[in-house]
């Protein structure tokens, strides 16, 4: 091509002539330079979130450099200080330092970020709302049931997981996820529908009463769920079912608790169906108690409520239950207000008696009442463990503390003030509590809680 003819040629193509460049990758002159949601800034492509982070590490780069002893407890904090020193986490509190002896007061003494660990007559957080931990990445959501593994963890139910909480404050998704619905599988790809009860397998796992799927599920200790009894559903059709038979025939209509036998048979509450259930080791469904949710006709009983025979016995929102050794069955019983006892040796089927509470069976309306019997009072009941002596311990939701009852039916308050129904963590004569849902017994005599409302795991340690 002669010079003429080489002219003509670049003279017409001057948008490639001036759209030739010599930018290194990444480099930028605007924002069409970068790809996707990159922006152009200062010759280079950067996401918007990463523009974000380098202005305010630029901004804090302008502040002073401070490194001071505001409140005089030998700790020092700021932006100046050497690298390694170790700082104060709270430098406006004295009594808060590295090094400082943690005491029970609700806060952090020793800038280990836990509260109240290792301490005596003192009530702290395991989870939620806490800082020690992963608990910045997790949350609970209505926490239900609690069960204790002295492998050094609890087993916690909310919305739609089982929870796995260690006591160093660590928490893993043992099963379920953030949706709610019905699927057996592994770990996060199982669903639940609001789990509410749970007890130990004997063989590493746990059953679980899955609500509002209105079935009872199994999950390994790896977090395999599976189908135990009942059908799983959380559509609406499926709802208001009851039938007794085998475990794939059964129906119930939100289980509320579990609870084992000697002989390996599992008692439910049917909260819904307001019956107690069986599941024998060969997978038989039965009623044990309870003749369903029917209303008697003015003058001749009660909605809801009647002791006698298991067969006749009438029950009212049911939550929780507990076998003893010699079979005997406890169950809360939240609309009536009562503990309620099962003796399946009494009668031809067995006798539903009260063992502690007294309310408007009609209403619903308990009340608050250290006693025996009849005398005592109670507001919505729902969990209990028993005690080393063989004692009950409710939690008292709806009155916002912790009772004991003995075998007699005498009850007494052991942690919380009625009608203070507050989140306070420290020393226990003056701890609150929300919503204390479920509760299991720790190590050496301790106390594990569920406060619902506040969204957390409160653990009590006596003397």
């Amino acid at each position: 091509m002669n010079r003429l003819a080489k002219w003509i040629f670049m003279a017409a193509l001057p948008g490639l002539i001036f759209s030739c460049t010599s930018r290194e990758k990444g480099t930028c002159e605007k924002d069409s330079h970068c790809e996707g949601a990159e922006v152009c800034f200062e010759s280079k492509c950067i996401t918007m979130k990463a523009l974000k982070k380098l202005k305010e590490d630029r901004e804090e780069a302008k502040k002073p450099k401070i490194c001071k002893d505001n409140d005089g407890d030998g700790a020092r904090a700021g932006k100046g200080c050497p690298k390694g020193e170790l700082q104060d986490c709270n430098d406006d509190d004295p009594n808060m330092a590295p090094g400082k002896t943690e005491v029970c007061d609700a806060i952090d003494n020793d800038c280990d970020g836990m509260v109240n660990e290792d301490q005596k007559n003192c009530v702290r957080t395991l989870f939620g709302g806490a800082t020690w931990g992963n608990q910045a990445e997790h949350r609970l959501v209505n926490p239900r049931s609690i069960v204790y593994d002295p492998a050094g963890f609890v087993l916690v139910t909310d919305n739609n997981h089982v929870w796995k909480i260690h006591l160093n404050g660590r928490a893993e998704i043992m099963a379920g996820s953030h949706l709610s619905n019905f699927i057996d599988g592994e770990k996060d790809n199982a669903r639940f529908s609001y789990p509410t009860g749970l007890i130990h397998s004997g063989d590493g796992g746990v059953f679980v009463a899955d609500c509002k799927n209105n079935c009872i599920r199994k999950v390994t200790a790896t977090g395999s769920a599976t189908t135990y009894a009942g059908f799983c559903s959380n559509l609406t059709k499926h709802t208001n079912e009851f039938a007794d038979g085998s475990k794939d025939h059964a129906r119930f209509y939100c289980p509320a608790d579990v609870a084992l036998t000697t002989d390996g048979s599992l008692i439910v509450v049917d909260r819904e169906n307001a019956r107690i259930r069986r599941v024998s080791p060969t997978g038989e469904v039965v009623t044990i108690a309870g003749v369903g949710p029917v209303e008697i006709e003015e003058g001749e009983g009660q909605i809801g409520f009647l002791d006698g025979p298991a067969e006749q016995a009438r029950f009212n929102d049911p939550q929780a239950v507990l076998v003893d050794p010699n079979g005997i069955i406890y169950v809360s019983e939240s609309f009536n207000c009562r503990i309620r006892r099962i003796d399946p040796k009494k009668g031809e089927h067995g006798e539903v008696s009260t063992l502690a509470g007294e309310s408007d069976t009609l209403l619903g309306i308990g009340g608050f009442a250290d006693g025996t019997g009849a005398k005592a009072k109670f507001s919505y009941p729902h969990g209990m463990q028993f005690d080393p002596k063989g004692n009950l311990i409710v939690a008292d939701t709806g009155n916002s503390v912790i009772r004991l009852v003995t075998p007699a039916g005498k009850v007494k308050t052991l942690y919380g003030k009625p009608g203070e129904d507050k989140y306070v963590d420290g020393p226990i004569d003056q701890a609150r509590f929300s919503t204390p849902t479920d509760l299991d017994l720790g190590p050496d005599g301790s106390l594990f809680v569920v406060d619902t409302v506040a969204n957390r795991v409160r653990w009590i340690v006596p003397k």
